[in-house]
């Protein structure tokens, strides 16, 4: 697979990876440095289309010793990048859209893509790992939203530049110490995903050889979950979407023709216990490059601004009855365990918390081949007792 190891001229291949990327750059750095910010901002303006989201720490004693930049904040802020604030961040990652991936020991900086010794993996046109890196991120970044307190503003980037000159002033000429004096951005008590590293080994080492093309698919969220005395179609009408179309936050490019996607309700068991509840499955067209709305379409439903990718199907099949009839998904998991899912098939143990987090505000997730079997039984008896309604 195209992966290497870059070692020196980072911001060469930083510079030719962006001029590859259309739609989204995500960055996790816990250091921005005034020239790199620079470069990046003013390639943002040249192409506005493109979403920049970025991770970095806030730390008034990292602006005042310039390992950090406040004014480089600023310049990315101004050419419209989402930039994000975390107590306690260490990881360094580079996402270009869905084809390319770097993750190593550099910061964001001149000195972390210039004149540093530091070593990244480079992966490139690898839509497996850079599925694993985009889950990474948004798990990281849902999280940091749940939290509150982590979105950098022009009210905070003013404040820094009101003190940091003075106090930066005071420290060489009074050889005053400054030191964790302001630190602001989401504080998490955990993270409940592995390491990214443990994730992409995960990916290219534990099941490259049985990688396979089913999916759990996920509608509703767990803050908006869909009344468990809907059926399919009522689900599908109530909310204004196609009966054969299922659609995503984020460009599902892991998605091939011929795969099959449970569909997967986030709702309510007959118990009326928070549960997703897999209703039936569907046979996809795969995922292509025409599968987003369009303006249009987004002015006749504008929830399809928050989901402007799409999957359709060939065929499929739900029950013909309320969502509370489907499968729970914990019964998957307690039947399974970490057989469920090819990423934790080779870990010595896995606790029912993090089976349970796996699907944690994800519009889909990779199954196994005993998964499949274990969920077309269960629907089969289903569709036995209550009918079907054919997609």
């Amino acid at each position: 697979m195209p992966v290497s190891l870059v070692s020196n001229d980072l911001m060469d291949r930083f510079k030719e990876l962006l001029d590859e990327t259309e739609d989204e750059l995500n960055i996790i750095s816990p250091f921005i440095g005034t020239q790199t910010a620079t470069y990046l901002a003013e390639w943002l303006l040249k192409n506005p289309t493109v979403k920049c989201n970025i991770i970095t720490r806030f730390y008034r004693e990292e602006f005042i010793n310039q390992v950090s930049s406040i004014y480089g904040l600023e310049r990315l802020f101004h050419a419209k990048a989402n930039i994000y604030a975390l107590i306690d961040l260490h990881s360094k990652l580079y996402q270009f859209d869905s084809h390319s991936t770097i993750i190593g020991s550099a910061n964001f900086t001149q000195g972390g893509f210039m004149s540093n010794h530091e070593i990244c993996v480079l992966m490139d046109d690898e839509p497996e790992i850079a599925e694993k890196a985009n889950e990474y991120f948004y798990d990281l970044l849902d999280q940091i939203q749940a939290a509150g307190n982590g979105v950098v503003t022009q009210e905070w980037i003013d404040e820094e530049k009101k003190h940091v000159p003075q106090l930066a002033a005071n420290q060489r000429h009074r050889n005053i110490t400054y030191s964790n004096i302001s630190k602001k951005g989401a504080t998490l008590k955990k993270i409940v995903h592995p390491d990214l590293f443990e994730l992409i080994l995960e990916n290219t080492e534990d099941y490259s050889d049985e990688v396979t093309g089913i999916w759990l698919k996920f509608e509703g969220t767990g803050e908006d979950r869909i009344p468990n005395d809907y059926d399919y179609k009522q689900m599908k009408g109530d909310r204004r979407r196609t009966l054969n179309t299922t659609y995503f936050p984020r460009k599902p490019g892991s998605i091939q023709k011929d795969d099959t996607l449970f569909l997967t309700i986030v709702s309510y068991d007959e118990q009326n216990r928070p549960t997703p509840m897999i209703v039936g499955y569907a046979k996809t067209d795969g995922f292509n490059k025409d599968n987003v709305v369009s303006e249009s379409e987004i002015k006749e439903a504008p929830w399809k601004h928050r989901f402007p990718y799409y999957v359709e199907f060939t065929s499929g099949r739900v029950i013909n009855a309320p969502i509370k009839h489907g499968v729970r998904l914990v019964d998957l998991y307690n039947a399974l365990g970490k057989t469920t899912f090819p990423s934790l098939r080779k870990r010595k143990s896995v606790s029912q918390r993090t089976l349970q987090s796996m699907h944690f505000r994800r519009s889909h997730i990779r199954i196994t081949q005993e998964a499949y079997d274990f969920l077309m039984d269960e629907l089969n008896k289903r569709f036995r007792t209550y009918g079907e309604i054919i997609l």
